[in-house]
């Protein structure tokens, strides 16, 4: 056993959903105590012994609570160093979770993907501070891993300024996706998107559809995307004009979606977000036409130190249902740096934080290729 690793606690929150089960099982794999919470022991459990039949000295255990009204008791109870918080959405979601981890001195990390909800975690630095505990939010795919591919863009190609970013995410049609993630992306569609610095016009959600290529799973229909991105990618990086997009797989959904975002924007009263778990059974309905493969690019044109244009893009693909195993990544990686000491206390965005090597390293395991064209 891992003496660094032997007296260290985690206990992630929604410990068994398609991201903190993955998390899980990474810890429990680097010699972590993990604590799995969520609603429903019996799916708690059988991910412990899953986990157990394939590595039986792992230290894992089950505590199963309501997060919304018995945080702070059992904290308290089991005393963690480090809570890692997976229960979206995190649209309309309030930072009370993350006040309620930092104020018993644990350090915390968010899988974030809304934009005000990372803003609003920035009202925690200074009890962060007080408290001497890292708090890292947004640690997913994005910004973590698009903040990456642009350092890693920056430094091979001696990039002085970025021109245009354009950043998209689409996943295989077959791959696992939960509730949470669906009614995220259902909570903007037709809506106005808040602006943000490297926007020139008025954007809304699900629209100005385009046809991204990659190297290896086939085309794709991508429309813009809510993501802290937006946000904190210009404050980081000297981007003049910067877009974040989404697609399916399928086109036929995809143009579904974009049915519903248009009626939306006409004026329909719709709030397609509350019919979530509906929507999410029907665009199953897809998934004969539609595979276990998913890309990622981030399109780049810039200056280099020689006042020179060049135009790059990124990819990342991830074949055979191994894609639900990136946006894990981020939160495996903060966890590791913080439970070994390397940390900055304070709140911090997932911004920068992790280099591209250390994120590919975590996914040696896995079907993923990246390619620069």
């Amino acid at each position: 056993m891992n003496t660094t690793t032997d007296s260290k606690h985690v206990l992630v929150l929604g410990g068994y959903g398609t991201f903190g089960s993955r998390i899980v099982r990474a810890l429990c794999d680097k010699g972590y105590l993990v604590t799995i919470n969520g609603r429903h022991f019996h799916q708690a459990q059988n991910l412990k012994l899953s986990i157990l039949a394939h590595n039986i000295n792992a230290r894992v255990k089950v505590s199963c609570f309501d997060v919304g009204q018995q945080l702070k008791v059992h904290l308290n109870k089991l005393k963690p160093d480090l809570v890692i918080h997976t229960c979206g959405p995190f649209q309309g979601q309030d930072t009370t979770i993350a006040r309620t981890i930092i104020k018993t001195g644990a350090h915390c990390i968010d899988l974030a993907d809304s934009r005000d909800y990372v803003n609003q975690m920035s009202e925690l630095d200074a009890l962060a501070q007080s408290k001497q505990v890292s708090a890292i939010t947004a640690a997913s795919t994005v910004p973590a891993l698009s903040s990456a591919a642009l350092t890693y863009l920056k430094n091979k190609f001696k990039i002085q300024h970025f021109n245009q970013v354009d950043i998209g995410i689409s996943p295989g049609q077959r791959t696992p996706r939960g509730l949470a993630t669906t009614q995220a992306v259902l909570s903007y569609l037709g809506k106005p998107m808040r602006s943000w610095q490297g926007n020139p016009t008025k954007k809304y959600g699900w629209m100005d559809t385009y046809l991204q290529t990659y190297p290896n799973v086939k085309e794709r229909l991508m429309s813009n995307c809510e993501a802290p991105d937006l946000d904190l990618l210009p404050g980081y990086f000297n981007i003049k004009k910067l877009s974040f997009a989404a697609g399916m797989e399928s086109k036929s959904l995809h143009r579904c979606i974009g049915l519903l975002a248009w009626l939306i924007r006409l004026g329909v009263p719709l709030k397609p977000e509350k019919h979530a778990q509906g929507l999410l059974k029907m665009s199953r309905w897809f998934d004969r036409f539609g595979s276990c493969d998913g890309g990622m690019h981030v399109h780049v044109m810039a200056e280099d130190g020689s006042d020179q244009l060049l135009e790059k893009t990124w990819f990342i693909e991830a074949f055979n249902n191994h894609g639900p195993q990136i946006p894990a990544v981020p939160a495996i990686v903060m966890a590791d740096k913080i439970l070994t000491g390397d940390y900055q206390i304070g709140v911090l965005p997932c911004v920068n934080l992790i280099s591209l090597e250390e994120y590919l390293r975590e996914l040696t395991d896995c079907e993923i290729k990246t390619t620069t064209a």
